[in-house]
C-alpha cells in the first residue's frame, strides 16, 4: 500500500476536467475523455435518466462521506474533491438546513478513468449503506460539464491553497470551492429567471468568508467584476450592489466598495 501523501500528490496534479451549479439538465454525452460522476444513464428511448433526489441533512451527508473515505482507504486511496453549492451551505457553513447531494470537482482528476470508476463504485456503496436514502446522484461531479479543462485545474488548486475543509478522513478530503467563484456564480444567477430565494444570502456570506480569509478586508466593486472576467461570468453592477446591501444588513460591515 502507497503512503497517503503520495496518493494525494498524484490525485492533485494529474491534468483533467470540472465547474458550478448547473442550470438545466446536462446532455449525457461528454467531451472525449471526460469522466462522469455517477456514469450517464439514458432510458429506452434515449433520454437522459433523471434520479430521485431527496432532502440530505448534514448528518446524513457526513455519514456518506465517510463511507465514501472507507471505500477510498480500503482501496490504498486518499482523494481530494472540490464541493460547491447546497453541500457547502448545509456541512460547512451551516447556513441550510438540507441539500440533495454534493456537486464537486478537481481538475487534475477529471479525465482519470480508474480513479472516476472507484468513485462511482464508492458512492453506490455508500448509498447502499446509508439509513436514509441518498439517491443515484448523491455524489455527482456534473458541473464540470460547465467548465474548461484550464479553469478547473485553476479553481481546483486554488481551492487546495484556500484550505477551507468540509469533510476530511483517511481516504477523502472535501474542500470548499474559492469564495471569490462562488460568489460570481451567486451573482450571476441572481441576474436570471432562474434565481433562487436563497442566493443573495448566499453571496453575502461566501464574501464573508473571503474576507476573514484576507485580513478582514472588503473587496471593491471592480475586484469582483474583474473575477467575473477571468471566471467568464456575468456579474452585474445592480448584483453586486445587493451583495453590498446584504452583507452591510447582516454583518453591520462594509463588505463591498465602489
Amino acid at each position: 500500500m502507497g503512503s497517503s501523501s503520495s496518493k494525494e500528490k498524484k490525485h492533485h496534479f494529474r491534468r483533467k476536467h470540472k465547474n458550478r451549479e448547473p442550470e438545466h439538465e446536462p446532455e449525457v454525452s461528454e467531451p472525449q475523455g471526460l469522466q462522469i460522476v455517477p456514469a450517464p444513464e439514458r432510458d429506452e428511448e434515449g433520454r437522459p435518466v433523471r434520479h430521485k433526489e431527496y432532502d440530505l441533512n448534514r448528518n446524513n451527508l457526513n455519514k456518506a462521506l465517510h463511507y465514501v473515505a472507507e471505500f477510498l482507504h480500503g482501496k490504498s486511496q486518499n482523494v481530494t474533491i472540490i464541493a460547491v453549492g447546497g453541500a457547502v451551505n448545509t456541512i460547512f457553513l451551516r447556513t441550510r438546513n438540507v441539500t440533495h447531494d454534493v456537486d464537486f470537482f478537481n481538475g487534475h482528476i477529471s479525465h482519470d478513468a480508474a480513479l472516476a470508476d472507484l468513485l462511482r463504485q464508492a458512492a453506490t456503496n455508500a448509498a447502499a449503506r446509508s439509513s436514509v436514502p441518498l439517491g443515484g446522484n448523491w455524489l455527482n461531479n456534473s458541473t464540470v460539464l460547465f467548465m474548461s479543462e484550464a479553469l478547473q485545474i485553476e479553481l481546483t488548486d486554488a481551492a487546495v491553497a484556500q484550505d477551507e475543509v468540509i469533510f476530511q478522513e483517511p481516504g477523502l478530503r472535501v474542500l470548499a470551492a474559492p469564495w471569490g467563484y462562488a460568489i460570481c456564480a451567486k451573482l450571476e444567477r441572481m441576474g436570471k429567471s432562474n434565481r433562487r430565494e436563497y442566493d443573495l444570502k448566499d453571496a453575502a456570506i461566501y464574501l464573508r468568508r473571503h474576507i476573514l480569509k484576507h485580513d478582514n478586508r472588503p473587496v471593491s466593486a471592480a475586484e469582483i467584476e474583474e473575477w467575473g472576467r477571468h471566471y467568464k461570468i456575468q456579474c452585474s453592477r445592480a448584483a453586486i450592489q445587493e451583495l453590498a446591501n446584504e452583507y452591510h444588513e447582516t454583518y453591520n460591515a462594509v463588505g463591498v466598495t465602489f
